[in-house]
């Protein structure tokens, strides 16, 4: 296959699991479970999914050998687990794009801790992004416009923002464990994630799950499988073929597909302010995102 087939191939992968990604936020709202409850079944049923694939393909687990490194990625599990949680809830209790905005702000969390835990130096670029991030975020939070913003509530924004946080924790522990196969990051997190929440979701009994009927087991297989497994699954086998530049730009191929999802599929329409705030927000985190890259 030539090179040209070869980066078009993972181009298709690529855009297929930003799609999936995007689509998350709308299948959660039509699961009636608790955000514990899905991201244990999420985490279990993704990570069983992804070493399935790992071992169907030659592959096999290569966990770090430093009991740093070790300590490290379990760890950012627990943080993936948080992230899930808070994420989820948002998804319930506010709409979903505004949601998924207040969890764009994961990067621009990064940037302003960076000369912090990274001793990294925040350029004038870096900043400038950082302040319209956070114009941004204002913006579409309706405190601006509280009688306009129809379905936004501030706890939704903030379990967002706390989201956001904790998946900006996973990014910065990612920085400290070195080279770790990918493969066996995911599988270790999605792991850690589902088996974190597992003794609170047995504490809340079989009572949520038996009132599953079909069609919301249906969605909860897609949520699990699709989702998490099929998605990631994509994704990685699309990053080693694509320059770093073109990932960072598909990369926002996923809020956009939540941002129509919320507008087309559940009705929720943003204001003009909070419009201009989704446009600083993810203008700015993919500029200085395009910046890392090009460096």
């Amino acid at each position: 296959m030539s090179t040209g087939s070869q980066e078009q191939n993972a181009t298709i992968r690529l855009v297929a699991s930003e799609v999936i990604f995007g689509t998350l936020g709308l299948f959660v709202r039509l699961i009636p479970l608790s955000s514990t409850a899905l991201a244990c079944a999420r985490g279990i049923f993704g990570s069983m999914l992804l070493f399935v694939f790992l071992r169907l393909t030659g592959g096999s687990l290569h966990l770090p050998t430093s009991r740093r490194r070790l300590l490290l990625l379990l760890v950012s599990g627990v943080c993936l687990t948080l992230n899930w949680a808070f994420l989820f809830e948002a998804y319930r209790l506010t709409t979903l794009a505004t949601a998924e905005l207040a969890y764009e702000m994961a990067p621009v969390m990064v940037i302003a801790v960076s000369p912090f835990l990274l001793n990294e130096r925040i350029t004038r670029t870096r900043l400038v992004c950082l302040c319209l991030a956070l114009v941004g975020i204002v913006c579409v939070s309706g405190v601006l416009e509280p009688g306009a913003a129809v379905g936004v509530t501030l706890q939704g924004v903030g379990l967002g923002l706390v989201a956001a946080c904790f998946y900006a924790a996973v990014m910065v522990l990612s920085q400290f464990m070195g080279e770790v196969d990918p493969h066996t990051k995911s599988i270790v997190q999605l792991g850690v994630a589902g088996l974190a929440l597992l003794p609170q979701v047995m504490l809340a009994g079989v009572a949520p799950w038996a009132a599953l009927g079909l069609r919301e087991l249906l969605f909860l297989a897609l949520v699990c499988l699709v989702h998490t497994g099929v998605a990631f699954i994509l994704w990685f086998s699309s990053l080693h073929e694509l320059p770093a530049q073109k990932v960072a730009v598909f990369n926002y191929i996923d809020p956009a597909v939540a941002l129509l999802s919320s507008a087309l599929v559940l009705g929720e329409h943003m204001t003009i302010l909070a419009t201009i705030g989704a446009v600083l927000i993810l203008g700015s985190t993919l500029a200085s995102e395009l910046l890392d890259s090009r460096a």
